[in-house]
C-alpha cells in the first residue's frame, strides 16, 4: 500500500511540473528561439524557451510612383518675325528660360506652327504660318520634349507640313501628341518613362478650322469639344497604364482672358477622368489657374515665343510643377516676350505686375496663388 502511494505522488509531482521547466527530451533537444528584434536604442534581449514565437514581418507596402517635375508654357511658333530669329539665334532664343526646361523631367509647350521647308499653303485661310524646321532641334536643346500640336494652326501647310512637323520633331527628340497620322494616333496621346514613373501627354483642340482635325485615314489634330466623349475616353485609357496625366488644351476665344462655362467644365472633365494638369492655350492672353478634385486647370498660358505682340499679350508664365501622388507643388515664374519673339524672364515691377494679375485672376477661381522673391506658388494637396 505504501509503495502504491509513493508512486501515485511521483506521478502528480510529474504532472504538475511547468512545462519547460524539466528535463524531458523534446525540452532539452528543441532548436533554440529566434533573438528578438531590438526596439531603436533597445539592447537585444535573448528570448526563453517560454516565449512567443517572433511573428513574420508585415509585407512592406509596394512604393508610391516616382515624382516628376514639368515645366509648362504656352504658344511657340517657328513663323513669322520668328523664323529669322530661329536662323540667327538657334537655341539661343530660349537662353532666358532654358534653365527651367532642363531642370523638369518634361518641357511642354503648344507648338502653334507647322515645321516644313515646303508644305501646301492653306490660301484660304485668313492666317497662316509656316515654321522653320530649325525651331525643333532649337526646343530640344532648350529642354523641351514634348509638344501639342492640337491647335488651328497645324494644317496651316497642308497633310505635308504637318507630316514634315512630325519628321523634324522626331528627329529631335520631341514627343508630338494632339496630332498624329490619323484621328487614333492623334488621340492616342504618349506614355513616356522615367526613373520610377510613367506619365502620359495629350493634345485637344475646341479651335478645328475645316479640314485640320484628323480623320480615319488622313492626318489632323484631336478634337476637344467637339467630341468630349473621346476625349474624356482617352485619358482614362493612359490613366490606366500611367502614373501622372498631363493635358494640353487648346479652347476659349482670342484675346478673352477668363474661362466661360464650357472651358471649366471641359477642364473639370478632364481632372475627373484622370488629368493632373491642364495647361491651355489660344487666347493670347495669360489667364488664371483653378485647383479642382486634387487637380490644376490654368486656363491660358498665353504666347511664349510669337512674334508681333507687347503690352500684356507678351507676358506669360512658365509653370514648373512638381507632381507626386499626394500633391502638387506648381512654381509660375513671370515671362515677357519681345516684339521678335525672344521670352525672357520678367523681373522688377514687370515681373511682379504678371503675377499680380494671375493672382487676382485665380482667386477669382477660387484659387490662392502666393507671391514671393518674383515667384507664385501654388499648392494643391490630393
Amino acid at each position: 500500500m505504501l509503495v502504491v502511494l509513493a508512486v501515485l505522488a511521483a506521478v502528480v509531482v510529474a504532472t504538475l511540473r511547468p512545462f519547460g521547466g524539466g528535463t524531458d527530451a523534446t525540452a532539452s533537444t528543441a532548436a533554440p528561439q529566434p533573438t528578438a528584434k531590438p526596439a531603436t536604442g533597445q539592447p537585444t534581449q535573448t528570448a526563453t524557451p517560454t516565449s512567443k514565437p517572433t511573428p513574420s514581418p508585415t509585407p512592406t507596402a509596394a512604393a508610391g510612383p516616382a515624382p516628376v517635375t514639368v515645366t509648362a508654357g504656352g504658344d511657340v511658333i517657328g513663323g513669322f518675325g520668328v523664323s529669322g530669329v530661329v536662323g540667327s539665334m538657334g537655341s539661343g532664343l530660349f537662353r532666358s528660360i532654358a534653365p527651367f526646361f532642363k531642370a523638369s523631367d518634361f518641357g511642354f509647350v503648344n507648338l502653334e506652327s507647322p515645321l516644313t521647308y515646303s508644305g501646301d499653303p492653306q490660301g484660304w485661310k485668313d492666317v497662316v504660318i509656316k515654321g522653320n524646321p530649325a525651331l525643333a532641334t532649337a526646343m530640344a536643346k532648350s529642354g523641351i520634349n514634348v509638344v501639342t500640336m492640337a491647335n488651328n494652326h497645324a494644317g496651316d501647310m497642308g497633310d505635308s507640313g504637318l507630316l514634315d512637323s512630325f519628321k523634324y520633331c522626331e528627329k529631335a527628340g520631341i514627343t508630338v501628341v494632339g496630332a498624329g497620322k490619323n484621328l487614333k494616333a492623334a488621340q492616342a496621346g504618349a506614355v513616356l518613362k522615367t526613373d520610377g514613373a510613367k506619365t502620359a501627354f495629350l493634345g485637344f483642340s475646341d479651335v478645328l478650322p475645316v479640314g485640320y482635325p484628323a480623320t480615319s485615314s488622313s492626318p489632323g489634330t484631336s478634337p476637344g469639344r467637339a467630341n468630349i466623349n473621346a476625349v474624356k475616353n482617352a485619358i482614362r485609357a493612359v490613366a490606366k497604364k500611367s502614373d501622372y496625366v498631363f493635358v494640353g488644351w487648346h479652347w476659349n476665344f482670342e484675346y478673352k482672358c477668363a474661362p466661360s462655362y464650357l472651358e471649366s467644365s471641359e477642364g473639370k472633365a478632364a481632372v475627373d477622368a484622370g488629368a493632373d494638369i491642364v495647361f491651355a492655350h489660344h487666347p493670347h492672353l495669360l489667364d488664371g489657374v483653378q485647383a479642382y478634385h486634387g487637380g490644376l486647370i490654368f486656363y491660358s498660358l498665353g504666347n511664349l515665343v510669337f512674334s508681333g505682340f507687347s503690352g500684356e499679350t507678351a507676358q506669360t508664365v512658365l509653370v514648373k510643377a512638381d507632381v507626386t501622388p499626394h500633391a502638387i507643388d506648381a512654381k509660375l515664374i513671370p515671362v515677357i516676350t519681345s516684339g521678335s519673339g525672344v521670352p525672357s524672364v520678367a523681373t522688377g515691377s514687370t515681373g511682379l505686375s504678371i503675377l499680380q494679375r494671375v493672382k487676382s485672376m485665380s482667386a477669382a477661381l477660387g484659387t490662392t496663388v502666393t507671391i514671393k522673391d518674383n515667384r507664385g506658388y501654388v499648392h494643391v494637396k490630393r
